[in-house]
């Protein structure tokens, strides 16, 4: 857009066409082979065609703030407080002004809206997300995410069926409309300034300059371009290219196979256990390798493959390995040839075992529980209805921490001879869930990372927190040094560090490490990464080491 005027742009970026508009528009989107564009303070929206006078559409008695075209060209409009739903031939199916009770929105104006498979999903000026029935507009819920970004200044897209993501400065959260509840976070490079979605890409442009693609079914980061020297101001995504705009107006087309550049690897390293001089290995292939530490060098000393996309290991006193898929568990002693099933009732998206039993993590919140030596379940507990399961650590003893992806970062100690919580510990900042948790050997001190860039340090036996520390990215995979002086994480970026405690405070290490994915502790370090191979720690030199940011 450009004052009055809308300048149609081919997929080269060169200029095909421009439309005269009676008005200067705030906003605009394509509508089948026409568009929508809104100007400020209008109480209709222009409906726009090459070659035609723009025509009125959406008509009523207020201001419209924002409004969304779906993938059928169903057009979402909030008007005040109120969201209404028209079809293409200009006639409202719904109003939310006209509904009573329980189906009436809170009385807030919407800064965004998007049209979903089964959902209308907006933006309020509350800071909060609400989710309305596409067939006739009844409110279904709310969500509330905590951000230091005003409102205005947060970004929603429609990705795939019922998935939306919204971006909170430098955060991207995909969110099941059905549910409401997060899938997943991404962090991006930078603030986000703008966003744009399809069902296979995710595009940010970020204001450091860059524009940045991340898969939309899995959050995978993808290509960052250099596009314009500058934050673009507005993007949009065609089905042959990205187009982009400057500030000055400036708009170019980068080739959708531009967006999908980064190396995809087969089978990266998904899980790591240790004890002793021994470590298994696992990756998404569902191969399992186990490792043993001569010398600061790593041998194989044997394999077993069948725990399809492996999501935990576990390794027990006399080296027996309990590796977790998506469908089954297995259980192997050395020489590991031949491999003991149990079906696992749903898809693991945490796991730890101990001797006796093993324990699966869900995305329903619940933790189902397996006898090792019978084979099968024995029990379920459901902690949580906000989110999955996202990380298990089991302690000495009867206790068993959970990690939840849940909103408030929870994590619960549950006691697994009652089968009761015993303590519900909150030690992240809201809107952001645990992202891998660690304890040390005695089981005195359980390491809780976050994707609010923490790792907070909490006692589980009272239930508190003891310490919390602000690093630069967000944790993936930690594991303590025996003596619980030192913590090795893994962060999303790929790169490593040490966490040294001291009575003053702690310093953190950077060990030098790129495209590592996980990390195990027991006699030495093994360090897994996302090209699939496995290396010991102790091949890398001493680290410099700079404080870590604490605060009790």
């Amino acid at each position: 857009m450009h004052d009055r005027s809308l300048v149609l742009y081919d997929e080269r970026g060169a200029r095909a066409g421009e439309q005269k508009l009676d008005k200067r528009a705030g906003a605009v989107a394509r509508f089948g082979d026409e568009w929508l564009v809104l100007a400020d303070k209008q109480k209709h929206l222009g409906r726009v065609s090459a070659g035609a006078a723009p025509a009125s559409f959406a008509a009523g008695k207020a201001a419209i703030g924002a409004f969304g075209v779906g993938r059928d060209d169903a057009v979402a409009v909030a008007r005040g407080g109120a969201v209404e739903l028209w079809s293409r031939d200009d006639e409202r199916r719904w109003s939310t002004a006209q509904k009573a009770g329980g189906g009436r929105a809170a009385a807030t104006a919407f800064h965004q809206i998007v049209v979903a498979r089964d959902h209308v999903v907006a933006v309020g000026e509350d800071g909060a997300l609400y989710f309305f029935a596409r067939e006739k507009g009844e409110l279904l819920g709310a969500l509330r995410l905590a951000s230091t970004d005003p409102p205005n200044e947060w970004r929603l897209v429609h990705v795939d069926a019922g998935v939306v993501v919204l971006a909170l400065g430098d955060w991207l959260v995909w969110i099941d409309a059905s549910t409401r509840k997060t899938v997943r976070r991404v962090r991006a490079r930078a603030k986000v300034v703008e966003l744009a979605a399809d069902g296979d890409h995710v595009v940010a442009a970020v204001d450091d300059g860059f524009v940045q693609a991340f898969r939309a079914g899995t959050g995978e980061p993808r290509a960052a371009l250099a596009v314009h020297g500058e934050a673009a101001v507005a993007i949009a995504l065609g089905p042959d290219a990205l187009f982009t705009m400057s500030s000055d107006g400036a708009v170019r087309a980068a080739g959708r196979e531009s967006l999908d550049v980064a190396t995809r690897v087969a089978s990266p390293v998904s899980s790591i256990a240790a004890r002793g001089g021994v470590a298994a290995v696992g990756d998404r292939s569902g191969r399992v390798r186990v490792v043993e530490s001569s010398g600061g060098e790593l041998r194989d000393v044997g394999a077993l493959a069948g725990a399809e996309g492996v999501v935990g290991l576990s390794l027990a006193k006399d080296d027996t390995v309990i590796a977790a898929g998506t469908r089954v568990a297995l259980c192997a002693t050395p020489p590991y040839q031949a491999p003991r099933p149990i079906a696992l009732r749903a898809p693991p998206t945490a796991f730890v075992a101990d001797e006796a039993y093993a324990f699966a993590g869900t995305q329903a919140g619940a933790v189902d529980v397996y006898d090792l030596a019978a084979g099968r379940p024995v029990t379920s507990y459901a902690l949580t209805s906000d989110d999955r399961i996202t990380a298990l650590v089991r302690l000495a003893g009867a206790m068993l921490v959970v990690g939840t992806g849940a909103l408030d970062g929870r994590v619960l100690v549950v006691d697994v001879a009652e089968a009761k919580v015993v303590h519900r510990i909150s030690p992240h900042d809201e809107a952001f869930g645990v992202t891998c948790l660690a304890s040390d050997l005695r089981g005195r001190i359980v390491a809780s990372g976050s994707d609010d860039g923490s790792v907070a340090l909490l006692d589980p036996h009272k239930g508190r927190v003891l310490a919390k520390l602000r690093v630069a990215e967000t944790p993936t995979s930690m594991a303590f040094e025996p003596s619980g002086r030192r913590l090795a994480c893994v962060f999303a970026d790929g790169t490593a560090a040490i966490v040294t405690f001291a009575q003053r405070g702690a310093t953190v290490s950077d060990l030098g490490l790129r495209g590592a994915s996980h990390v195990a502790w027991a006699d030495g370090l093994v360090f897994g990464f996302k090209d699939g191979h496995v290396e010991s720690g102790d091949r890398h030199a001493r680290p410099s080491e700079r404080p870590a940011a604490a605060r009790q």
